[in-house]
Order: structure tokens, then sequence, then C-alpha cells
């Protein structure tokens, strides 16, 4: 595992189901936002989905596995962004509610991580147009 961030500037966007970290969360402080010189990160904003995702692991179902994901289902998501980073960086946690690894990213819930990745500076690539 590496005790230090890359050297090279991109942003940084974790997602993660409820039931695949421990009980206390995702971290208070992120080291890419202090990296970034972020601001405080924002309160959880709540993604509703009244449908299901669609990509999930169905070979894992006999015995279910809770954190490694069940069946997909509706579901809710907590989107804590830090505020202000360098150079138009975004940097967040995602958590999504009573779910496993492989639970599928409901629609609201992928249409809301596009949109973060959308709202960072583009990279060396898109700059080079």
């Amino acid at each position: 595992m590496p005790t230090e961030l890359p050297a090279a500037d991109f942003s940084f966007i974790y997602e993660t189901g409820q039931r695949e970290i421990s009980e206390s969360g995702v971290p208070a402080a992120s080291a890419w936002a202090a990296k970034y010189g972020c601001g405080p990160r924002r309160q959880p904003k709540e993604i509703v989905d009244t449908k299901a995702g669609y990509v999930y692991d169905g070979s894992r179902q006999n015995p279910p596995n809770p954190a490694w994901g069940l069946l997909p289902a509706p579901g809710k998501a907590h989107v804590m962004a830090y505020e202000n980073c360098k150079d138009g960086r975004v940097v967040a946690d995602v958590v999504r509610l009573d779910k496993g690894h492989t639970e599928g990213l409901e629609p609201n819930i992928t249409e809301e991580l596009v949109l973060l990745m959308l709202s960072a500076k583009g990279g060396k690539l898109q700059q080079a147009r």
C-alpha cells in the first residue's frame, strides 16, 4: 500500500458502498484535499434513486455477502465534496448507503458522479486541444 500520494495532479473522487467499509465510515480528513488546499468537506448531499443499478455480481449470492454486494435495489448515497480545491481540482467522497461493493451504481448516483467528473479542470490531453 502506498504511503504517499502520487506526484501527478488529478482530481480524486472516492466512491464506496457503506457495507464494504468500517463502521467509522470514510475518514474525516482527506490527504487529497490537503494536497490541493481544499476548504472543508461539505455536508452530505443526499442523492436518492428509485431504480436499481444495472451491473452487479450475481455469482456470489448463495450465500449472500453484504460487504461484496447483494442484488441491485433502489438506494441513497451521500456525496461529500471538498470546497475550493486548487487549480479547479475535484476531491469528493461518495458513500452509497446500505450497499456493498458490487450492487450496481443506480442511475441518479451515476449521473452525480459524472457531473462531479465534468466539473473538474481538464487534464493535459484536454488542454492540448
